[in-house]
């Protein structure tokens, strides 16, 4: 929400062109940072309680970078190309419910598929780097943004 904000404001004072170039460095930048330095916090582990996961939701929801991954499909809009000030808010709640349907979509295909393929078992004997996949995503989604 945040960040369609902030975009919506810039594009009243800077031409599309340069906002895209903007996003794209900065998703580029910040993939490029979690994949130099990607430590993961050890506080949690497999089993958190109630207000660990509440903690730990909201900081990756503020800082993981979905706000800039989605900018690229809000700037595509039509309204991108119209004055900023016109454009309302129904591209960013438009951007949030893509994001989310997403998340949802792979996160219950995984989920799935671990569950009924490898059993919960394995969870406790295998690690997946998830921040090395999120790393390349930012970037893959920020050289997108730079061609599209």
């Amino acid at each position: 929400g945040a960040v369609v904000l902030i975009a919506g404001l810039a594009q009243m004072a800077l031409p599309l062109n340069y906002i895209r170039i903007g996003v794209a460095v900065a998703l580029i930048g910040l993939g490029v940072y979690k994949l130099i330095r990607s430590r993961h916090f050890r506080w949690g582990g497999m089993q958190v309680g109630f207000r660990e996961l509440t903690i730990w939701s909201f900081l990756m929801a503020s800082a993981h970078g979905a706000g800039l991954m989605v900018l690229p499909v809000v700037l595509a809009g039509p309204h991108a190309h119209h004055h900023a000030g016109s454009q309302g808010a129904a591209s960013g709640a438009a951007a949030t419910l893509i994001h989310t349907l997403g998340y949802l979509i792979v996160t219950a295909a995984v989920a799935l598929l671990v569950y009924q393929k490898f059993g919960l078992a394995m969870l406790r004997r295998s690690w997946f780097n998830l921040d090395l996949i999120w790393a390349a995503a930012l970037v893959l989604t920020g050289l997108l943004a730079l061609v599209v």
